[in-house]
């Protein structure tokens, strides 16, 4: 401590002293105390901004700044790849999406949470999809004559190319479908 925050302290344990039976403190006292306060609060803003250009100043003599530059720029370059990845993974899986619910009924699409992302939503239509589609007919081949036919790919044109991206073939998909 310095001589002026002793004398301080000094001053308020002798007022304590003194002032027992009082309730209060009086306004000189008051303002010495603010004002010793904030001129201690300058004091501790001037030290902190020194030792902040200290700092800085360090930092510049040993050319880490340059160092801590050229760490930053390899990792975004190593990053800048994977980004682009990942935003045609995601234009993918739009399509996929849009392609799925081109399937699903005008009047049902309504019941599709609209705040999921892109994945929620794909996830959420392959649990549910059966529950919105219109349901098939069974074929119990009434009225067809012989042996049975063979069965016909019935895939829409994004669905052909949804398969095509995903290598597969179209019966491939169907299959899966």
């Amino acid at each position: 401590m310095d001589n002026q925050e002793q004398s301080m302290t000094k001053d308020v344990q002798e007022e304590n002293a003194n002032n027992t039976d009082q309730a209060y403190v009086s306004r000189e006292r008051m303002n010495e105390v603010l004002r010793a306060n904030k001129d201690l609060q300058a004091r501790l803003e001037q030290v902190e901004k020194e030792r902040q250009e200290q700092l800085e100043e360090q930092l510049k003599e040993q050319g880490r700044y340059k160092e801590l530059a050229e760490q930053r720029a390899k990792e975004l370059a190593e990053l800048k790849p994977k980004a682009e990845t990942v935003d045609t993974y995601e234009a993918t899986l739009i399509s996929v999406l849009n392609t799925q619910l081109a399937e699903i009924p005008e009047n049902m699409r309504g019941l599709i949470p609209d705040e999921l992302n892109t994945q929620q939503k794909l996830n959420w239509l392959s649990k549910n999809k059966a529950l919105l589609l219109k349901p098939r007919p069974l074929d119990i081949g009434a009225g067809k004559q012989g042996g049975s036919a063979p069965e016909t790919l019935d895939l829409t044109p994004e669905e052909l190319e949804t398969a095509k991206r995903f290598g597969m073939s179209p019966e491939e998909y169907a299959k899966y479908k």
